[in-house]
C-alpha cells in the first residue's frame, strides 16, 4: 500500500521507516526542512537503536514530498502525527501549581484543514482514510476536528473519504519495536448505527500487514479516552508504587521490592509488573502533561474528584521527600540523570530536573552529571548524589569518598569506602528518613 505520513518527527520517523521495512511505500511531509534533508542523507539525529541504519534501508521506498496535498493524492492512508503541545512549563519538569489546560490543538487544526482541501481535489473514487494519531482529549476529533473538515470537504464522510482516531502506544528509545508489537491497536471510527466504517476496515486489513496484535474498534470518543488513560494510568501507578517505597523506608525491615515483587504476582485481581516499581516520579513527553489535561476535562465535566490533580500533586510531593532527603547532608548536591529515562536524550518532564527545581527553591546550588545531555564529571569533592537516571554507568560512577549516594531506583549494590549508600525504599532496620 502506499501510506503517507504528516509529521515526520520522534514518532513519525520510526513509525513510517518501520512500515516500510514491511514492505509498504511511504510519502511524508514535515514542515522542517533541514530534518528533512538530513533524512535523505540516512541521518535521523534521533536517540533510537540503529535508527540511521534502518532509515538508510527504507530510503528506496522513502519519498520526502513538498506538500500536504502530494501526500494526500499519492496515498491509500494518510497517519497525520502532529503535535499537540502544552506550554513548556506544564511539561512536568517544575510544579504544575494546579494549572489545568487543554492541548493546543492549532498546529492539528491547520493540517487537517489542509489535508480537507487537499481530498476536495481528489476523486470520490479514490477513497482516502486520514488517521489521527496526535495526543487529544476525548471529544476533541467529533467536536473540533471532524466538523472542520466536513466543513471543507464538499461530499459527506464515506463518500471518498473516511477519519480514524488511531493512537500509537511507544515509548522512546523503543518506537519501532513498540509500532510492531503493541498490546493492541486502537481504530476509533465513525460508527453509522453498528455498520463499521470503510476507513476501520482499510485500516485494519493495513495493520494485518504490521502487527498480530489485537485489533480494538470503538468510537472516535472511545479511542481517545482509551489512549488518555493508558497513559495516565501508568502515571497513578508510578505514584502507588513510590508511595509503598516511601513506607517501607519508613520501616524497619521494609523492602520495596519485596512488596513490588509480591503484588506484580497478582496478574488476574490486580495488573502487571511494569511501572510498578519504586524509583523517580512519572516523566517523558506524555504522561504528566497527560494528566494535566485531563485534570483539565476533570474540572469541565464537574466531576466529583479530580484524581488526575491528585496524582501530579502525589508526584511533587514524593520528589519534595527526596529533596528532604538530599538536604539532611550539608554536602554539594549532584543528580546523576537529567534524561527522564535511560537511553535516551530527551529531558522533556524529567523528574531529575523537577527534582533540581525544587533544591534550587531552597537555595541550594545542583550539578548535574548524564550521560547524554550533560557528560562532564562533577567536581572531585565530596557531594550527595541522588542517583534520577538509572544509566547503567552509574553503577561504577567515581563517587568521591565521604559522600553519600541516594538511590531511589537500589540498582547500586556497592560503591567506594568511606562512601555511605542509601538504597530508598530498603530499610535495613533503623529509621532513616526524616523527622
Amino acid at each position: 500500500m502506499n501510506i503517507g505520513f504528516i509529521g515526520l518527527g520522534k514518532l513519525g520517523l520510526p513509525c513510517a521507516v518501520a512500515i516500510v521495512k514491511k514492505g509498504h511505500t511511504v510519502y511524508g511531509f514535515d514542515v522542517n526542512k533541514k530534518a528533512i534533508e538530513d533524512y535523505k542523507n540516512g541521518t535521523s539525529n534521533l536517540y533510537e537503536p540503529e535508527m540511521d541504519h534502518h532509515l538508510e534501508e527504507a530510503l528506496p521506498n522513502m519519498h520526502f514530498v513538498d506538500s500536504m496535498a502530494e501526500v494526500i493524492s499519492k496515498t491509500d492512508i494518510c497517519f497525520v502525527a502532529v503535535q499537540t503541545p502544552h506550554p513548556p512549563e506544564l511539561d512536568g519538569s517544575i510544579r504544575h501549581n494546579h494549572v489545568r489546560k487543554d492541548f493546543d490543538y492549532s498546529y492539528l487544526q491547520k493540517v487537517a484543514d489542509d489535508i480537507a482541501r487537499a481530498i476536495n481535489s481528489c476523486d470520490e473514487k479514490d477513497y482516502k482514510v486520514v488517521s489521527i494519531i496526535s495526543t487529544v482529549l476525548p471529544g476533541t476529533i467529533r467536536s473540533l476536528i471532524y466538523p472542520a473538515m466536513q466543513k471543507i470537504i464538499s461530499r459527506p464522510i464515506e463518500q471518498g473519504w473516511g477519519l480514524c482516531y488511531n493512537p500509537f502506544f511507544i515509548a522512546m528509545g523503543q518506537t519501532m519495536d513498540d509500532f510492531y508489537n503493541p498490546e493492541f491497536t486502537l481504530i476509533g471510527e465513525r460508527l453509522s448505527g453498528e455498520t463499521p466504517s470503510k476507513a476501520g476496515e482499510i485500516l485494519a486489513q493495513f495493520y494485518d500487514t504490521i502487527q498480530d496484535s489485537p485489533r480494538l474498534k470503538m468510537t472516535w470518543d472511545n479511542a481517545e479516552t482509551t489512549k488518555m488513560s493508558y497513559n495516565t494510568m501508568i502515571g497513578l501507578k508510578i505514584v502507588f508504587a513510590n508511595t509503598l517505597m516511601q513506607i517501607c523506608h519508613n520501616t524497619p525491615g521494609g523492602d520495596c521490592d519485596v512488596v513490588s515483587e509480591a503484588l506484580s504476582l497478582a496478574t488476574d485481581r490486580l495488573i502487571s509488573k511494569k511501572y510498578l516499581k519504586g524509583g523517580m516520579g512519572d516523566g517523558g513527553a506524555c504522561h504528566p502533561r497527560d494528566n494535566l489535561a485531563l485534570s483539565y476535562l476533570s474540572d469541565t465535566l464537574g466531576l466529583d474528584y479530580n484524581v488526575f490533580d491528585f496524582v501530579m500533586t502525589t508526584r511533587e510531593k514524593q520528589t519534595e521527600w527526596l529533596a528532604d532527603l538530599m538536604c539532611q547532608h550539608r554536602l554539594p548536591k549532584v543528580i546523576l540523570g537529567r534524561t527522564f529515562k535511560p537511553e535516551t536524550n530527551l529531558v522533556v518532564g524529567s523528574p531529575s530536573i523537577l527534582l533540581a527545581n525544587i533544591l534550587q527553591e531552597r537555595g541550594e546550588e545542583v550539578v548535574f552529571y548524564d550521560p547524554v545531555t550533560d557528560p562532564v564529571l562533577p567536581p572531585e569533592v565530596a557531594s550527595v548524589y541522588l542517583v534520577g537516571t538509572m544509566w547503567q554507568e552509574f553503577k561504577s560512577f567515581p563517587f568521591v569518598p565521604g559522600s553519600v549516594v541516594i538511590d531511589p531506583w537500589r540498582f547500586i549494590d556497592r560503591v567506594p569506602q568511606n562512601v555511605e549508600l542509601i538504597a530508598i525504599g530498603r530499610n535495613s532496620g533503623k529509621q532513616l528518613a526524616p523527622d
